[in-house]
């Protein structure tokens, strides 16, 4: 017979705790907004992550959206050379008004990236709930956030090879009509769509991405006398460890993109996923230069 301990699955045994960093958008006014997530090991191990995810930026600011990641960045950026210097942020001042430090709170979990999850899920409303809400697709959002997306890879192949970025954004004429179609990335022996998996919009950013595959059939089957030899879509999604994500938007996530492959499959088209740009820069630049 069991007895009672077995009957409950093993304590956790990574020790740490998190604490919350807050911001007052408009100073002085009380409220508050949970922009970053710092989980701390028992040894000096630490980590710290953006607590709101960017579409969600997008949805509350606005034009003003990138200003605010900025600032973001700018606070998580300071909050980690302090932790480098001083291990702990008991004397830690923020780089401008309106950031607040949460308590910090004692945890146990698998591993740091679990002890995140604690820290989003009891602290981040807008990050831990959102992504489960019912939301009624806006095909102009999923556009507007490809076209970033393949800007940003644009921007990043710089640093590789400044002279791979003349091959982005090529039009060609494929077909009788006389219409051109876009492609992301275009040189003699391969040819690249990028689409992006927005975990809020996954239905319609579903959609734009088989756009990207259907533009790639189309070239692989055009009466042109040159073409590529390599087909791929590179699709740009958060990381499935991403502690943002809920389960549930992490099964459709990867639910998502096995469909995706298995379309791509289907015309020889390869599938890369890529979680921020400078990986698919890199990706590109290994397999043209």
């Amino acid at each position: 017979m069991n007895t009672l301990e077995e009957l409950f699955p093993p304590e956790p045994t990574y020790r740490g705790r998190w604490q919350t960093i807050y911001i007052e958008p408009i100073v002085g006014s009380g409220e508050r907004v949970a922009i970053a997530a710092l989980a701390m090991g028992v040894t000096s191990e630490y980590k710290i992550i953006q607590a709101i995810r960017e579409e969600l930026l997008d949805c509350l600011y606005g034009s003003q959206a990138s200003n605010m990641h900025g600032m973001i960045e700018w606070v998580i950026e300071s909050i980690s050379k302090e932790i480098k210097m001083n291990g702990v942020l008991d004397k830690w001042v923020p780089p401008f008004d309106g950031v607040i430090i949460g308590e910090v709170y004692e945890a146990a979990d698998e591993n740091i990236e679990g002890i995140l999850r604690q820290a989003v899920r009891f602290s981040a409303s807008l990050s831990a709930l959102a992504l489960d809400a019912d939301r009624g697709d806006d095909d102009e959002q999923p556009k507007k956030y490809t076209e970033q997306w393949a800007r940003s890879i644009a921007d990043e192949i710089k640093f590789f090879d400044p002279h791979l970025t003349s091959h982005f954004n090529k039009k060609i004429k494929i077909s009788e009509a006389n219409i051109l179609t876009s492609y992301g990335f275009l040189s003699e022996n391969f040819v690249s769509n990028f689409g992006l998996l927005v975990p809020m919009r996954l239905s319609s950013s579903l959609s734009s991405v088989k756009a990207k595959l259907f533009d790639l059939e189309a070239l692989k089957k055009a009466n042109i006398l040159i073409k590529p030899k390599k087909y791929e879509v590179i699709i740009g999604t958060p990381s499935l460890d991403d502690p943002t994500l809920s389960d549930k938007a992490v099964m459709r996530l990867q639910d998502t993109l096995e469909m995706v492959s298995e379309i791509a499959e289907a015309e020889d088209i390869s599938v890369y996923r890529a979680e921020n740009a400078k990986q698919a820069a890199e990706h590109i630049y290994d397999l043209v230069a």
